[in-house]
């Protein structure tokens, strides 16, 4: 008897020791929390850039280029995202942590960061947040420490840094945005709901952040093909012809100070509406920029926002 009670306390020891949720240098532990009864599968959540962050979006006459003659690049595309929550029948796991990642750094296979385990078969709904960073928030080494203060201090969404050139006129622009904003549930591109595991298998899923939705000349519904990627009006908002665009030259204009803005814009179904001043609307267009799988559609905030059939290349 003696025996066994020393084997049974043996093994709650080692169920015990398996908790930290410390971040390796391959990756990460899994800092989730399940139903521990559930089942044997896991799903590990990549992050994945859009080649819009990390090759920019090119000047041209194609669906996707930017098509009033400028050419866009970023050199800073810091994040605050995680949150996963994945719900079932009535089962939620999750992955908490919070990660500050520079996306223009992605690799093509995007970032390993998160993992839900000892799930049951079946197919889970999936939920993630752009947050705002904070003291708890993990810093990936793609982000300075200098950048993750700034990030943490603020209790920024976004830390973006990037120029827009057309000719030999280049405008700059570095803004550090809280856009907190829940994605999901979310389905794949083909439109399949979250995510389906078997048996004791192992399944990755992405989540993917598009950039060039703050050159999108609306918020689009259904098809995408009527979109036009447009930045004259980023170039008309440096107002002081200094070259650079800040936060407060965007907050002093309404879209109705920019002649720009015609009849080629439609700028009212948004997660901000009505928009006041033109760095309400750059928040907008970061609020939509959550995907999954690819071109999959997430609601944002609750809200069904399906922008249609787009043919990104994700490298």
């Amino acid at each position: 008897m003696k025996k066994c009670l020393t084997i049974f306390a043996l093994m709650l020891a080692l169920v015990g020791c398996g908790d930290d949720d410390s971040m390796t240098d391959g990756g990460t532990e899994d800092a989730s929390t399940q139903d521990a009864t559930a089942g044997g599968a896991t799903i590990n959540f990549l992050l994945e850039a859009e080649d819009s962050i990390t090759d920019g979006v090119a000047a041209g006459t194609g669906d996707e280029d930017i098509q009033d003659g400028w050419a866009a690049t970023f050199t800073k595309y810091i994040i605050a995202v995680g949150h996963i929550e994945l719900t079932a029948d009535g089962v939620d796991a999750d992955d908490d942590r919070v990660f500050l990642v520079d996306l223009v750094q992605a690799p093509p296979a995007g970032f390993d960061l998160w993992s839900v385990s000892s799930l049951a078969e079946g197919r889970y709904d999936v939920t993630y947040e752009l947050a705002e960073a904070n003291a708890e928030s993990m810093v990936h080494e793609s982000v300075t420490e200098a950048d993750a203060t700034e990030m943490r201090n603020g209790n920024l969404s976004y830390l973006i840094e990037g120029s827009i050139t057309k000719d030999d006129q280049t405008i700059s622009f570095r803004w550090g945005v809280s856009a907190e904003t829940v994605y999901g549930p979310c389905g794949a591109e083909e439109g399949a709901p979250g995510v389906a595991v078997s048996g004791a298998t192992a399944t990755s899923a992405a989540l993917s952040i598009h950039g060039d939705h703050i050159f999108f000349n609306g918020f689009p519904e259904g098809e995408e093909g009527g979109v036009m990627r447009l930045a004259q009006w980023l170039a008309d908002s440096d107002t002081d012809s200094d070259g650079t665009v800040t936060q407060a030259e965007l907050e002093a204009l309404s879209p109705s100070d920019l002649s720009e803005l015609d009849e080629r814009y439609s700028l009212t179904g948004g997660p901000i509406d009505p928009l006041t001043n033109m760095w309400e609307y750059v928040t907008a267009q970061l609020k939509t920029q959550g995907h999954f799988q690819g071109e999959g559609e997430c609601a944002v905030d609750g809200v069904e926002h399906n922008h249609g059939e787009e043919d990104h290349d994700h490298d």
